[in-house]
Order: structure tokens, then sequence, then C-alpha cells
């Protein structure tokens, strides 16, 4: 299946207005999950060039960049991609600890699918701060609620409990216990802000 981009910027809307829908969409595809494993590393790769751009064009000042994190492309591919993986057994988990009945390749591509549509959103915005900072930033402001709000009913969907404040509580858990475990992995691999991997 030829996806063009007009195709796929109907999709991204559709999933933002219309993200119950659009989850189950997903949930229907039943995708091969090592493709959806494939998925995910080619949206973290994307996220480290998009990473790569912003700090190209990021007015900040010296002093702040110094104290930036001084990794290498893999330095950051470490980070997100450790983070993503995370982040999907976390809201398997913690789904499955409230009730849910999601299953892991459900979950893999609901993550996947919800990282692409941010990730475009992402670009997009990339596109306004270019023409006007000010308005890039009220389009990301713009986004970040949509985002959640897309994403609390993906996953309300996906683990089928029909309660939002159960699919947000999800999230909430996800997001403690991969910061959790994420930094510690990191700790122990030696990736910080003050250095990195090369």
């Amino acid at each position: 299946m030829t996806v063009d981009f007009q195709t796929w910027m109907r999709a991204v809307w559709t999933s933002i207005m219309e993200p119950s829908d659009s989850a189950r969409k997903v949930l229907a595809m039943d995708i091969p999950t090592q493709a959806l494993w494939t998925g995910l590393v080619l949206v973290a790769v994307l996220n480290v060039i998009l990473v790569a751009l912003l700090q190209m064009i990021s007015p900040a000042p010296l002093a702040m960049q110094e104290q930036a994190f001084a990794l290498s492309p893999f330095g950051f591919f470490a980070i997100i991609g450790i983070f993503f993986v995370i982040f999907v057994y976390g809201i398997f988990y913690a789904g499955r600890m409230i009730g849910g009945a999601g299953t892991m390749a459900g979950t893999l591509a609901i993550v996947v699918w919800f990282q692409a549509v941010s990730l475009t959103l992402e670009v997009v915005q990339f596109g306004l701060v270019l023409i006007s900072p000010a308005i890039g930033s009220i389009f990301g402001l713009l986004t970040l609620g949509a985002l959640i709000w897309c994403f609390m009913n993906f996953i309300n969907v996906l683990h089928d409990l029909n309660n939002l404040g159960k699919a947000l509580g999800a999230i909430f858990l996800a997001l403690i216990g991969t910061a959790l475990i994420a930094g510690i992995i990191l700790a122990v691999l030696g990736v910080g802000p003050t250095g990195g991997m090369a």
C-alpha cells in the first residue's frame, strides 16, 4: 500500500480528531510484531534527526549549550530508544494493573502509531518555528494538549477501559516507571547531562 503525503496528513488529522476510531483501526491492522519493533526503531531515529535539527537552529546561549547533553547521535538514540522500549512495556503492564485487556502487540502498535503522529506534528512545528518562533510556540502548546487527549483515548481503547481517567492513570504510571528504569539503565551505561556515549 502506497501512502502519499496528503493521505498521511489526513490520517494524522483523523488520529487527533477521532482518536478512538483511529486506535481501533490501528489495532485491527494486526501488524506483525517484528514490523512494529522496526517501526519503533525508525521513529526513534527520526526523533534523533529532529533533535539535531532543533539544536542547529536553537538560539540558546553558549552557557546553556555547554550544560546540554554532550552526546553523539548514538547517545541520543540510546536515550530515546531505551525510553521508547521501556515505555511500551510500561503502558502494557500499567494498563493490566488497573484491569486493562490490551496485548503487548497492541500496545506496541498504539505506541508506534502515536509516536509517528507526534513526530509529524513536531516536524510541522519545526517548519513554523523557521517562519515565526511565536507561531511555532503557540502551535506547540496546542499540539501538546491535542496529543495528551489523543493518547488518553488510544490507551482507553487499547485496554478497553471505558474510562479516560483510568487511561490517564495508566499513562502516569507508565511514565513514572519508565523514568525510573530508564534513569537507572542510562546511569549504568554512563549516559548523562555532563557527558555521554561516543
